[in-house]
């Protein structure tokens, strides 16, 4: 109970001092209580925590902490960025290119049979031939379709860290008082 008082009183003057008696309890346990508490009671002094306040380096070192740790998200989400980009574009892109490629695969099983006469099977693999082509060139454009894609991408995902870095930059910039030679003509 003693206990709770102090700390009352404590609360009552936060930026004060508070006088707080230290005490020999009944069973030799120590109490604080606010009026003397017996003939060996001691008068403590006790302060306010400082937590409330911060001195000019403990904001700077602060500040600095939540800065990098700002930057090292806006590089996190660069990097999500690019992976949600890379599994959005290329997921259906290597899709269609394993279509291709087996096509390619089944239509190179048809070349080289010889169950009929050469001048049919010439003619055969020459057109099996420019269907594997056909399927290369899809396959071409597809990784330079893809290839280009993730250069917007790769760029868009830059350009929003970019502008996410500017932006920490303002917020933590650090804040100048006003010079004396902008006062002097007001004098």
């Amino acid at each position: 109970m003693a206990l709770v008082c102090a700390a009352g009183a404590l609360a009552a003057a936060p930026s004060a001092q508070a006088q707080v008696y230290k005490c020999t309890g009944a069973k030799g346990e120590t109490v604080y209580a606010q009026q003397p508490c017996g003939a060996g009671a001691k008068e403590v002094t006790v302060r306010a925590s400082r937590a409330a306040t911060r001195t000019p380096g403990e904001a700077a070192t602060q500040s600095a902490v939540f800065r990098s740790t700002d930057l090292s998200d806006a590089s996190i989400a660069e990097r999500n960025c690019m992976n949600a980009a890379r599994s959005n574009i290329q997921g259906p892109i290597d899709r269609r290119i394993e279509t291709y490629q087996r096509q390619v695969a089944a239509l190179n099983q048809q070349l080289g049979r010889t169950d009929e006469d050469a001048l049919a099977a010439a003619t055969r693999d020459a057109g099996v031939r420019a269907q594997i082509a056909s399927l290369e060139q899809s396959i071409s454009a597809e990784r330079r379709s893809a290839d280009s894609t993730l250069t917007s991408a790769q760029q868009r995902c830059a350009q929003q860290r970019r502008d996410r870095e500017a932006s920490i930059e303002r917020t933590y910039a650090p804040v100048h008082a006003p010079s004396d030679t902008a006062t002097d003509g007001l004098r």
